[in-house]
């Protein structure tokens, strides 16, 4: 026995944790965060602890998933007032519910199988006709080859399947270029590059969070004017809620903030067009 762990006995109140050995009088360690008390004595025990230990985590889920989806910019501002325990990370939550999302994109692009190749227009086509336009991009014709027989004899499919999960990879380097053309537009008063960062991640958080929604809704659905009407309603609040969060986050006037809403929605379109793109031929290539 150790001179801490003789003090720990002599001290009412006072536990030595079995991890880091630092004393502590709370429930956890103030310095790993274990909980002081190890000792399972019994099923009834373990399953009591458990149950602590997920709904805990479940209350952070919903502390984070309510304002994610009604209270636009809240979570980003909560981050930078020190208010963090309460809500999931917002790197953690980005992944997580981009992982939901192009799950669920996958899983029911098999389902209804949007793309086809009807077998006698491709009969037609001659993949060693295949070439491309782009300067030193000559190399890529082999590929392009082999990726236009395999759109002809499996109809698309896979290449639909890899375009989604590369979309994944391919967002690592989109929203740090995002952040980047903000820090542009938000010069003054100067703000630190990861409040763009974090604010995107939070935006694009709530989106896959929404598209995943409107998939699930879609896909249970068969009425076709319902679903043009829940893409309006959802469409409509999605636009709605982005410029919210740079108004409650940037807090500038209206009028400034829908200009640069404006400018930035333009950004986005443009330089996701060329990104979906390229993720495209990427994929295509590496079938």
């Amino acid at each position: 026995m150790n001179e801490t762990d003789a003090n720990a006995l002599t001290q009412p109140g006072l536990q030595v944790c079995a991890n880091c050995r630092t004393p502590g009088t709370d429930k956890y360690c103030a310095h790993c965060g274990q909980r002081l008390d190890t000792q399972i004595h019994s099923v009834w025990h373990f399953a009591r602890e458990a149950t602590e230990v997920i709904t805990h985590a479940d209350s952070r889920v919903w502390n984070t998933l309510r304002p994610l989806l009604t209270k636009p910019g809240f979570l980003s501002r909560e981050y930078f007032a020190g208010r963090r325990a309460r809500y999931l990370q917002p790197f953690r939550l980005y992944i997580v519910l981009s992982v939901i999302f192009l799950l669920l994109a996958g899983w029911l692009g098999e389902k209804t199988q949007t793309v086809h190749i009807v077998a006698s227009d491709a009969d037609k086509i001659n993949c060693q006709h295949v070439r491309t336009d782009l300067p030193g991009a000559q190399w890529l014709k082999p590929r392009l080859v082999v990726a236009c027989q395999k759109l002809k004899t499996e109809g698309g499919g896979e290449l639909g399947q890899s375009v989604v999960h590369n979309l994944g990879r391919a967002m690592f380097v989109f929203l740090p270029l995002m952040a980047l053309f903000m820090k542009l537009v938000y010069w003054r008063p100067r703000r630190y590059y990861l409040e763009h960062l974090l604010l995107l991640l939070h935006n694009h958080a709530f989106v896959f969070l929404w598209m995943s929604a409107y998939l699930m809704a879609v896909h249970w659905s068969k009425s076709t004017a319902w679903q043009s009407l829940l893409g309006v309603v959802m469409g409509g609040y999605f636009v709605r809620y982005l410029y919210r969060s740079m108004k409650v986050f940037y807090a500038q006037r209206w009028w400034l903030t829908l200009a640069k809403f404006k400018v930035l929605l333009l950004v986005y379109l443009v330089c996701g067009g060329f990104m979906l793109l390229a993720t495209t031929l990427i994929s295509a290539v590496t079938l």
